[in-house]
């Protein structure tokens, strides 16, 4: 028996009222439905952009402080090593030749003295009047040393106290260095002058560029360095969390949408 209504017609009925709602009002009905159950599920935690942009300001600001102090630091104890002239090479393998005949090429000492070296070691010579005159004519005095505690001495003198300590020597004292650690090896080691001779001479070398060789005298990196790199590489590290977590999160709700 059909229910009727107030006035004695027939009642509607709601399956038929369902038919006659049309396909555009029921995708809006569907769409009201989704948005009103995104609005009740809770925010997502996160990050704000604001905090983002603090920590990117952060980690440039410091990282600038500590980078700069560092090149000033590096600037004066940790040089790279310079550009020497092609001929440096050609000279140090000649001077690890060891050579029994005397010397027939003349040289002048810086002090006006001459002198007679061989081949090899004229070659050396040669080589440094191309960086400075005054530390050609002390090489060459080196040289001329025949025995080896005053040939060790004189090779060590020649980089120790006559190139200056200014940036601007670099080239003529990694040249000198290079040409007279070359001629002090083929001396006997087991002088202990000699011996002596080559250990300081190479720390001091160490201690002007930076090589693989450690240098006891050079002091460790300013603090400011340290005070500001630290917080700057935190700040970088949290940046990295941030931005592997917001992928995660995506990775996650894209396959939760596949899915579906």
């Amino acid at each position: 028996m059909s229910s009727r209504g107030p006035s004695g017609e027939p009642a509607p009925d709601a399956e038929a009222g369902e038919e006659r709602v049309g396909p555009a009002e029921r995708g809006e009905r569907a769409e009201l439905e989704a948005r009103a159950g995104r609005a009740a599920r809770p925010a997502r935690p996160g990050v704000s952009a604001r905090s983002i942009a603090a920590l990117v300001a952060l980690a440039l600001a410091l990282g600038a402080v500590a980078g700069v102090a560092y090149q000033r630091y590096a600037a004066v104890h940790l040089r790279a090593l310079p550009k020497v002239p092609t001929c440096v090479r050609g000279a140090r393998v000649a001077l690890r030749r060891p050579v029994a005949a005397s010397g027939t090429e003349p040289r002048q000492t810086v002090s006006g003295e001459t002198v007679y070296l061989t081949p090899g070691e004229d070659r050396a010579v040669a080589c440094a009047f191309q960086l400075d005159e005054a530390l050609a004519r002390r090489l060459a005095g080196a040289l001329a040393e025949q025995e080896p505690a005053p040939r060790a001495a004189g090779l060590l003198e020649l980089v120790r106290d006559h190139v200056p300590a200014d940036p601007a020597h670099d080239r003529a004292a990694s040249a000198a260095y290079m040409m007279a650690s070359a001629a002090m090896r083929v001396l006997p080691q087991d002088v202990p002058e000699v011996r002596a001779a080559a250990e300081e001479l190479d720390q001091r070398h160490a201690c002007r560029f930076a090589t693989r060789r450690p240098c006891p005298t050079r002091p460790p990196p300013p603090a400011l360095v340290w005070l500001a790199g630290v917080p700057a590489a935190l700040s970088l590290l949290a940046l990295l969390w941030i931005g592997l977590a917001a992928s995660a999160a995506r990775y996650r709700r894209w396959t939760e949408r596949r899915g579906r």
